[in-house]
């Protein structure tokens, strides 16, 4: 059910010759000079891709050596001289090179730098640059682009790999997929667990069972191939925020995770536990289900929890990628999160919230759980202390009836907003998104939204329900 047939990866292996093919053809036609075009990722060297849900990531490999005038430049400098030749070769070359094949949807995107995305025979093809520089470069030096390290992921994995392996990598990227935390298309947080990082976990274990084991530990014992703990990777200073650690056997100065959404692992940890009590009671048919992907439900939330619940859905016009406005709606939500949670003055206005953003094709949608959607007309505010002679001197000339208590002046302050929807409403209406245009109703994609907060959020988070007392007296009922 999750391995591909031999039709299928028939069919991916064609397409990645047309495509080949055809930019090899452009190069020759333009005296474009470069090291190879190979396909990487699932799809590539190491076929470890799921039935019907593969896509193509095609990597043109650049020389050094031909670049060196914008290689030698600082830093600051080089990036931005190595966006303009990215994208001049995006412009005149990957673009020229696939008009004439039947290909849908392609655009020009950008990642750290340019690159060109389309569709092709019904899959998602990537066409990215990447400079060929050995391992032993990228452990000294790094990599010119972070994409760099990709070939020689590939390398390692398909070094290692069994079949057998290779079949729990596939078991263990189909757990992570019907978590919904799988990549960059993840429903719980905005960036879940990469194919890489899962084979990895399997690479190092040797099966199935010890990925599950090393995954579900991760928060306390990293995966590092120099074995260092967890105390001594949070010294380094570029890991000190990381929450988990898989470190990268190809550049050992980089976490693989670490870009992943806690609440995705803490969702998938959750998941591990629940599936390994299945198994030890003997619930088959519920072990089975783990692994296997369906859609996030659309049903209606409790009536408990209804009230609590908004929803905003949007339609892409196609001009922008979908990860760029996926990455534009997560910093919306955290926006409008935040002052609903806060008044401009620090107290709490709405309680905590809960947000979430969730996309299908060009739909999109972004969705919260508000702990209080109504407030009292009026808080009471804390000012300065009071024996801050200048400061409570200014507070009570503009506060004619503050008191003091505890050290502390205090006031009265009329509320701005006492109903939460319409101060998302109002911060929605001034914040519109290139690319994006708000729908006037709602539907599946919202729907999912709501579900993947109420089903895999509420659940992950459940520290911060803890003190979430609206919720807990719900819960209890």
């Amino acid at each position: 059910m999750i391995t591909p047939s031999k039709s299928e990866i028939l069919a991916q292996q064609e397409l990645i010759k047309k495509l080949t093919h055809a930019l090899e053809q452009q190069a020759r036609v333009q005296g474009r000079i470069y090291s190879f075009i190979e396909a990487q990722g699932s799809t590539g060297e190491k076929q470890t891709q799921l039935r019907d849900a593969a896509d193509i990531d095609l990597f043109v490999g650049l020389k050094p050596d031909d670049y060196s005038e914008i290689l030698t430049l600082p830093a600051t400098e080089r990036h931005r001289a190595l966006d303009v030749t990215l994208d001049d070769i995006v412009e005149k070359w990957f673009i020229p090179a696939v008009q004439d094949l039947d290909v849908h949807d392609a655009q020009k995107t950008f990642s750290q730098h340019p690159y060109l995305s389309l569709k092709m025979d019904g899959l998602d093809v990537d066409i990215l640059c990447c400079f060929d520089i050995s391992q032993a470069e990228i452990m000294s030096n790094g990599p010119i682009t972070a994409i760099d390290r990709t070939v020689h992921h590939s390398r390692h994995i398909a070094s290692t790999l069994t079949e057998k392996m290779r079949e729990d990598v596939r078991l263990l990227k189909s757990f992570v997929r019907a978590s919904h935390a799988y990549g960059d298309t993840c429903a719980v947080g905005r960036m879940g667990f990469t194919g890489y990082a899962l084979e990895l976990l399997v690479v190092a274990s040797g099966s199935l069972d010890g990925a599950l084991k090393t995954l579900n530990a991760l928060d306390q014992a990293p995966h590092d191939p120099l074995s260092r703990s967890l105390k001594q990777l949070k010294k380094i200073p570029t890991f000190r925020d990381d929450i988990i650690f898989i470190i990268d056997p190809v550049d050992t100065g980089r976490n693989v995770a670490s870009s992943f959404s806690p609440r995705a692992y803490r969702w998938l940890k959750k998941r591990i536990q629940e599936m390994r009590s299945a198994e030890k009671a003997g619930n088959h048919k519920a072990v089975m289900d783990a692994f296997l992907e369906r859609p996030i439900p659309t049903g209606t939330l409790p009536d408990w929890l209804a009230p609590h619940a908004l929803a905003y859905e949007f339609a892409s016009d196609g001009s922008v990628h979908y990860t760029v406005l996926r990455d534009k709606l997560y910093r919306l939500a955290r926006k409008v999160a935040a002052q609903l949670k806060r008044e401009r003055t620090g107290e709490s206005r709405f309680g905590n919230i809960l947000t979430e953003v969730y996309f299908e094709d060009v739909t999109f949608s972004i969705g919260f759980l508000i702990e209080s959607p109504t407030a009292e007309e009026s808080y009471e505010r804390r000012g300065p202390p009071a024996e801050l002679a200048e400061g409570a001197r200014e507070f009570r000339r503009t506060h004619k009836e503050a008191s003091e208590r505890c050290g502390f002046l205090w006031t009265i302050e009329k509320r701005e907003w006492t109903n939460a929807f319409a101060l998302a409403d109002n911060i929605l209406g001034r914040s519109s998104i290139e690319g994006l245009t708000r729908c006037p109703d709602k539907g599946m994609v919202s729907a999912r939204v709501l579900n993947a907060l109420y089903l895999y959020a509420v659940p992950a988070e459940s520290v911060l329900l803890d003190q979430w007392q609206g919720f807990k007296e719900q819960s209890a009922k």
